[in-house]
């Protein structure tokens, strides 16, 4: 007869996954073995196979509940049927907000979703794809003449860069918060895109928004 689960299961589930994603993020995942994750989540081997059947399993469901995470502040944000340009900036003020809570899950996904088997590897990664569209079609609607086929990618990658690696260098008792970081990125972003020449990016564009002819 399979063992009943406790009263406090998911509790306990979430509290492991907290402690062993630090260990993820301190250590990096090969070097997190069961034993020592065990010692970092304050249970024994054995209770924590209870939860898990290895560190693969944790590292997933850990990386899994995150994205999910993200997404689900893209689902809010398209949810709330803003104008284009304040849908923009309430992605920026969400993900942002995240990201002063959870500076190990960010360092275990750019570090160690590698080491997941590829199935559960690419459904991770689907996830994070479908991020950054979400960003690009936000972008696209708030400013249709600023973005094109060739330039849509490279500026969303550019505001993602901008609040991804706040985890790495904004502290939460720095002299700036994170909500105000988030309206620094907002203000620097619109100004920026307003002073984008239309069309600009495109093969052969100069700074200036004239063309240049590409050698053959």
């Amino acid at each position: 007869m399979a063992r009943p689960r406790a009263a406090d299961y998911e509790v306990q589930r979430d509290r492991i996954l907290a402690r062993a994603v630090e260990a993820f993020a301190d250590t990096g995942y090969p070097s997190a073995s069961m034993s020592a994750l065990a010692d970092a989540c304050g249970t024994s081997k054995a209770g924590l196979y209870h939860y898990y059947p290895s560190k693969e399993a944790i590292l997933f469901d850990s990386l899994d509940r995150y994205t999910a995470r993200l997404s689900g502040i893209v689902d809010d944000v398209v949810a709330r049927r803003l104008p284009p340009r304040e849908a923009v900036r309430a992605l920026v003020r969400g993900f942002v907000a995240e990201y002063r809570h959870s500076r190990a899950y960010h360092v275990a996904l750019l570090n160690d979703v590698k080491f997941l088997d590829e199935p559960l590897r690419e459904r991770i990664r689907a996830r994070e794809r479908e991020i950054v569209e979400a960003f690009a079609d936000a972008l696209e609607r708030g400013w249709p003449t600023r973005l094109n086929a060739a330039n849509r990618t490279p500026l969303t990658m550019a505001l993602l860069g901008m609040i991804n690696f706040t985890f790495a260098w904004l502290r939460p008792d720095g002299p700036m918060t994170h909500d105000q970081y988030a309206e620094m990125v907002i203000g620097l972003w619109e100004r920026g895109l307003e002073g984008l020449p239309a069309g600009a990016g495109g093969p052969g564009a100069r700074h200036d928004g004239t063309r240049e002819e590409i050698p053959g």
